[in-house]
C-alpha cells in the first residue's frame, strides 16, 4: 500500500476516532463477534457488565435482538474457527479485574484501528472512497514527499 493511501487511511480513522461510534464497543462486537468474545465478551458476560436502572422496553427488545444476532454471529463463527484454533469455551466463567479488562478492551480497540488501516473492513467501509479522496490528503506530507523526491532526483 503506498503511503499516501495509508495517510488517507489514518486520516479517516482519526474522523472515526473523533466523531462515530465505529470503534465503541457495541460496533466491533457486531463486526467481528469472535474477536470481541476472546479480548473482552468471556469476561464482561460473566458479571462486569453495569446494566442501566429501567430501561424502557423497546431498549430491552432491542437488546435482546442484538444480543441474539451477537450470539448467532459467535457461535457461527466459533464453529468454523475453533477446529483450527484452541479457543476458550463459550460458557466460559473467567474472573478478570477492571484493570485487566481494561488493557484487553484498549488491545482490542488498537487491533480494530489497525484492521481498518490494513483495509479488513471492506464489509462495513468502502475504501476506494476513502482511498481516493483528495479531502483526506495532509497536504503538509503531500508537499515534504514532493521536496524529497524532487531533491533525492537531483
Amino acid at each position: 500500500m503506498n503511503k499516501i493511501t495509508l495517510n488517507r487511511r489514518y486520516k479517516k480513522l482519526q474522523e472515526l476516532i473523533d466523531g462515530d461510534d465505529y470503534f465503541s464497543e457495541e460496533r466491533i462486537r457486531m463486526r467481528d463477534p469472535l474477536l470481541y468474545f476472546l479480548y473482552v465478551g468471556q469476561y464482561k458476560r460473566n458479571g462486569n457488565q453495569k446494566a442501566p436502572l429501567m430501561p424502557a422496553l423497546s431498549e430491552i427488545l432491542t437488546q435482546q435482538a442484538q444480543r441474539s444476532d451477537y450470539e448467532q454471529k459467535l457461535q457461527q463463527k466459533y464453529q468454523n474457527l475453533s477446529q483450527y484454533h484452541d479457543f476458550p469455551d463459550l460458557l466460559s466463567e473467567q474472573e478478570i479485574n477492571e484493570e485487566e479488562l481494561e488493557e484487553n478492551t484498549d488491545e482490542l480497540i488498537r487491533l480494530m484501528h489497525q484492521r481498518f488501516l490494513n483495509g479488513d473492513d471492506q464489509k462495513e467501509i468502502n475504501y476506494d472512497l476513502v482511498d481516493n479522496n483528495s479531502d483526506y490528503d495532509d497536504w503538509n506530507e503531500v508537499n515534504r514527499e514532493l521536496e524529497e523526491r524532487y531533491f533525492d532526483d537531483m
